[in-house]
């Protein structure tokens, strides 16, 4: 019964943590970054849970693998920003600053950067 209690117990405070961490990234990154592979090509739009579309923001593109910058561009007047995906990525980190200096950011991996499309002229 204390086993079982002290499980219960446990498994709550890890719950409760976890619920703290997500609002703490929240609030660092309120920005939602949403993006759409097609082909090759990677779309980011930005929206404010507040505001909406977002239509001026700075985005930066970080390639995880070699922490190298592959972009670092504005959203266009439509809000949006397309760019090529290096071939060999396998995790990118998108990172959009808005005029008021609030902030977003969106981890790609895997299947999110594979696209049946590649390569077949779609």
């Amino acid at each position: 019964m204390i086993r079982s209690l002290f499980t219960a117990l446990f498994a709550g405070a890890l719950l409760l943590s976890g619920c703290t961490q997500l609002e703490q990234e929240n609030l660092r990154y309120p920005l939602n970054v949403n993006t759409h592979l097609s082909g090759n090509r990677l779309e980011v739009r930005v929206n404010s849970p507040t505001k909406g579309p977002v239509k001026q923001a700075q985005i930066q593109v970080i390639d995880e693998d070699t922490q190298q910058v592959i972009v670092d561009a504005p959203l266009n007047n439509n809000g949006l920003l397309r760019f090529r995906v290096p071939s060999l990525s396998t995790r990118l980190t998108v990172l959009a600053v808005d005029n008021e200096g609030n902030e977003g950011r969106r981890l790609l991996t895997g299947d999110e950067l594979m696209n049946d499309d590649i390569g077949s002229g779609q």
